[in-house]
């Protein structure tokens, strides 16, 4: 009951405020950027456009995403009372915290499945996307990269509040975006958090993470990856939350 009642006071707390907005925006600059690059690559480009976008939203914007609504949350209580509001109340500080990740957690999943939708009207308008492989492959790739990219949310939350929402969404999107790309094509790819998600999505939309189709039978089309990938991220996602839940409790009552 608790746990509800600081849930919603964050909630109620992103009323009228950006964070809401880029729920919606940035899937929508998503597909909007993937859709347009492809036209400009000519017919057969334009046939892989669902996958694009997908191969967009894990190599870059969904850790955009998560930067910016956790950079954004901190800034409200930075730029108000620099968190001495939530010091002052008598409440516990660990679950304020893990409140916060499940608001943000949220978040994505709506802004998900935003970007589900418009994949469904891509593939409307677009009658020969998705090309590699059914349109329901793609809604699941989604939904996959949701639950293995979920521990950034504890970890740009703690990020951002230990230094700005500028290094934090510069950090975490780079990261993804050069360390995860590298590492996924790798046998490593297991011992980089960043590339959990990339090196799943390979199998599911035969889309290689610089965007380029995979041939048949090759090595990075093994599924074996995807169930690894997801434990990974979620156990990571439950030991982040504790550790920074356990951090943003210690560091406030000093």
């Amino acid at each position: 009951m608790i746990l509800y009642l600081d849930l919603k006071s964050e909630f109620l707390k992103t009323k009228r405020t950006n964070i809401r907005k880029m729920v919606f925006i940035i899937p929508i600059i998503c597909s909007l950027l993937a859709v347009g690059f492809n036209f400009l690559g000519g017919s057969e480009i334009v046939r892989l456009s669902v996958e694009t976008i997908i191969n967009h939203w894990g190599i870059i914007w969904v850790s955009v995403f998560i930067a910016l609504t956790t950079g954004l949350l901190n800034n409200l209580e930075k730029k108000g009372t620099h968190f001495k509001t939530i010091i002052g109340l008598p409440i516990n500080l660990h679950k304020k915290e893990i409140s916060r990740t499940l608001l943000i957690s949220g978040f994505l999943a709506i802004g998900s499945l935003t970007l589900i939708m418009l994949l469904i009207l891509a593939s409307l308008l677009i009658q020969t996307t998705p090309y590699l492989v059914p349109l329901s492959s793609c809604i699941v790739a989604v939904f996959l990269t949701y639950f293995v990219t979920l521990w950034q949310v504890p970890f740009c939350l703690w990020l951002s509040r230990k230094t700005n929402l500028f290094i934090t969404l510069l950090l975490n999107s780079m990261l993804n975006l050069n360390l995860g790309s590298i590492f996924a094509p790798t046998e490593d790819w297991w011992m980089i958090p960043y590339s959990w998600h990339l090196r799943m999505l390979m199998p599911v939309t035969q889309l290689h993470s610089n965007g380029i189709p995979l041939p048949e039978n090759d090595g990075l089309l093994n599924y074996s990856v995807v169930p690894i990938a997801i434990i990974l991220g979620l156990v990571f996602f439950i030991l982040l939350t504790f550790i920074t839940a356990k951090s943003f409790n210690k560091i406030e009552v000093k």
